[in-house]
């Protein structure tokens, strides 16, 4: 990419966060972010073809922290298998939670997720979420515990969340409550 293309997308993106902290992402328009960033529509356009596409740029680089910072927790097991799986639950509820917005934004646009799942950030995140459920899976195959994996990252989006928080359950009710779809019971 060009250097003054690069500046361009870092503008853009700078201008897009700053005006997501001051206003909901659905108030902001492709008009406003063009203006704050001091570029033509044209440019901003050029660079991202919707608002979905711009917020998964921004998201981007949130998710591959969460992942990064999973991984390392995952390696250090300090409770039981179905603690520690409900413990992930609760961090991933929490991200998406402080980043509902923009996965919103994300899970609405038009060709984003298709885009998205066939990501290698994608994989990664399916990838974790294997490991999280890998210890509370007993005896599964690796193509259903990839299944569990994508159903569980499917019934996490934000729709569905904010549906059960409108339901009156708590980010740690979701958990427990998702832990127990997940965790074979043996009583």
């Amino acid at each position: 990419m060009r250097k003054d293309a690069q500046i361009n997308q870092q503008k853009i993106l700078d201008a897009a966060a700053n005006l997501f902290k001051e206003r909901a992402v659905s108030k902001v328009s492709m008009k406003d972010i063009a203006q704050v960033a001091g570029i033509g529509t044209g440019t901003l356009y050029r660079n991202f073809p919707n608002k979905s596409e711009l917020c998964m740029a921004l998201s981007l680089d949130y998710i591959q922290q969460f992942i990064t910072g999973e991984e390392a927790q995952l390696q250090n097991p300090s409770s039981s298998a179905n603690k520690q799986f409900e413990d992930f639950l609760t961090r991933w509820l929490e991200f998406r939670e402080r980043r509902i917005q923009l996965l919103t934004e994300i899970e609405t646009g038009p060709s984003v997720m298709s885009t998205f799942y066939h990501s290698p950030l994608y994989q990664q995140l399916v990838n974790l979420t294997m490991q999280a459920l890998k210890p509370i899976s007993d005896n599964i195959s690796k193509a259903e515990l990839k299944f569990r994996a994508d159903m569980l990252i499917s019934m996490l989006k934000s729709d569905s969340y904010a549906y059960q928080r409108e339901q009156g359950l708590t980010r740690e009710q979701i958990a427990i409550n998702i832990s127990h779809l997940m965790i074979k019971r043996c009583d």
